[in-house]
């Protein structure tokens, strides 16, 4: 008994190191996987490590120090590498081969080290830069003018509002530079904002505080905002009269308001706030029984960030659309998200969304196998460059695990299904991939709604199926209900019954007294690695190869 236990385990472990190498070996053959993946890395490190220096010391030895141990590292890469290639020397063309390899890694390492540093010491530099000059500007009361450059956030006592400064602020010898900062406003739920609105604020600036075990000072600095202003005097000009940022977002946001307020004249609440989040990304106020009945049911992702849900909708489109050749689904999935994005004004987090699931797209429209392996890391690296804070969206990482089910977990499920001869569509429609990306953002979801719930993957292979057509029939009953009132009226129906099912559902699990933790930062920090760690060597273990005894790289080990 144990010798056949002690096999199994040699087994299961030769497994992993051979698969483990066949992917080394695979990365490090497609620099752009490679170098990709070090830059997101080794950007945050560097963010983390910028950030903790005082400000004094931004430009002092401790920025030094870290610059001069990265070239050490590419130094001591350099005459490890060289030596190597004084080892093969002589051998003829293989000896050149290991001397060009040398010269080549050398030379990007030395690329990526000065890039990683150049962008987030510009990057950090900036933020110290207003954090220098905030004493004196939060010792007085001062007027600005600047407009509203996104959509309001509504909390239970007030509204929150992102200000983009139209002229810098002066106090002495200090400035604050319009384009360094947002001021983000806080103010009475009954003020009525637009998008692009300009204002003039007078208030006094202040730093925002940590509370309890949130770090809402970082939390803001990801977003370029440093100051806050609690309950300011208002005044702001006729959007007919002036209106500033750009004017398609403008547009867009006007639609979608409109939009909502179509739907907020047939649906009663909750279900109303429910679809405007589930189409648009729009975060609404809930009530506190059902913002803790999404939390604990797991479901949170779905009503409060977009990116999962574009991946649901380009579900949608495939089933729909299941009769027609594969190219023409994916062209139509494509169009469909892109619409998503147009209706929801273009929302930051809704186009991350939609580039995120459009690069998996493209990766099978183009029929290659490996496509989105290389573009999934390629695509997050843009991200992480454009915005070195990216991977502190929830939207993003959402986006990004919701990809990752589907190309990664999928395949495992369709594999388990077919070994016990599971063939309904529906199954396979519906239920595998709604599964593959409950299971992939599950690890996302506890780290930033600090809730393990035993419920979550029942309550979303539930909900999710059912998730696609209320989408599908919301948008059909918004787009035709200035044209044709009465069928518009039979669709909502319809959606307002399916989000009801779902109401149910949620608030049943909350009423189930076990199953459910509120968990500490630190516990949800350990446990949602502690989940990624697990599906990721579950992924090394079972993702099917096909005609694995041929494979390249596992040959190769």
């Amino acid at each position: 008994m144990h010798l056949r236990v002690f096999h199994a385990g040699k087994r299961v472990i030769q497994k992993y190191a051979v698969r483990f190498g066949g992917v080394v070996h695979y990365v490090m053959d497609y620099q752009i996987i490679k170098y990709s993946l070090l830059y997101i890395l080794g950007n945050q490190l560097t963010i983390s490590y910028l950030r903790n220096i005082p400000y004094a010391k931004i430009i002092g030895f401790e920025v030094l120090e870290i610059f001069l141990f990265c070239v050490f590292c590419v130094l001591f890469l350099f005459f490890i590498l060289r030596w190597k290639s004084l080892k093969s020397k002589g051998k003829g063309l293989k000896g050149a081969n290991e001397q060009g390899k040398f010269f080549v890694l050398s030379r990007n390492a030395l690329i990526l080290v000065l890039l990683i540093f150049v962008r987030n010491f510009f990057w950090i530099s900036s933020e110290r830069e207003v954090q220098k000059s905030m004493d004196s500007f939060t010792n007085s009361s001062t007027v600005f003018e600047g407009y509203i450059k996104a959509e309001s956030v509504e909390k239970h006592t007030r509204q929150e509002l992102p200000i983009q400064l139209l002229e810098d602020i002066r106090v002495g010898e200090y400035v604050i530079k319009k384009n360094s900062t947002y001021i983000l406003l806080k103010v009475p739920s009954f003020y009525k904002f637009q998008v692009g609105q300009v204002c003039k604020i007078f208030g006094q600036l202040l730093p925002p505080e940590n509370f309890d075990d949130f770090d809402y000072v970082r939390y803001l600095a990801n977003q370029k905002i440093y100051f806050i202003v609690e309950n300011p005097s208002i005044s702001c000009d006729s959007i007919s009269e002036r209106r500033e940022g750009s004017f398609l977002t403008n547009f867009l946001v006007d639609l979608k308001v409109k939009l909502i307020e179509d739907v907020d004249k047939v649906l009663n609440e909750p279900q109303s706030s429910l679809l405007a989040g589930i189409l648009f990304g729009q975060k609404r106020l809930f009530s506190n029984e059902f913002d803790d009945a999404t939390r604990i049911g797991g479901v949170s992702h779905i009503v409060a960030a977009s990116g999962y849900n574009v991946t649901i909708l380009s579900l949608l489109v495939s089933n729909i659309f299941s009769f027609f050749p594969k190219k023409y689904k994916l062209i139509l999935s494509l169009i469909v998200i892109w619409l998503f994005a147009v209706l929801s004004g273009l929302s930051p987090s809704i186009v991350r969304a939609c580039l995120m699931s459009s690069i998996s797209i493209f990766a099978l429209l183009f029929g290659r196998s490996n496509s989105i392996n290389i573009l999934l890391p390629f695509t997050a690296f843009i991200f992480v460059f454009l915005s070195p804070t990216a991977l502190s969206n929830v939207g993003f990482l959402l986006s990004i695990s919701a990809v990752f089910g589907l190309v990664y977990i999928l395949p495992i499920l369709a594999q388990i299904c077919k070994q016990m001869k599971i063939k309904r569509k529906f199954v396979e429609n519906y239920i595998l991939p709604t599964l593959s990306c409950t299971l992939s953002t599950l690890p996302v979801s506890v780290f930033v709604f600090k809730t393990i719930t035993i419920w979550s993957v029942l309550v979303n292979a539930l909900i999710l199926p059912v998730l696609e057509s209320t989408m599908l029939f919301g948008f059909l009953g918004i787009l035709i209900q200035s044209v044709l009132p009465h069928l518009s009226l039979l669709f909502y129906s319809i959606v307002n019954t399916q989000l009801k099912y779902f109401e149910k559902i949620v608030l049943f699990i909350q009423k189930i007294p076990f199953g459910q933790y509120l968990l500490s930062d630190s516990a949800s920090m350990i446990i949602g690695i502690s989940l990624l760690l697990f599906e990721v060597l579950l992924i090394f273990y079972f993702f099917p190869i096909k005609n694995e005894q041929y494979n390249y790289y596992l040959k190769s080990n």
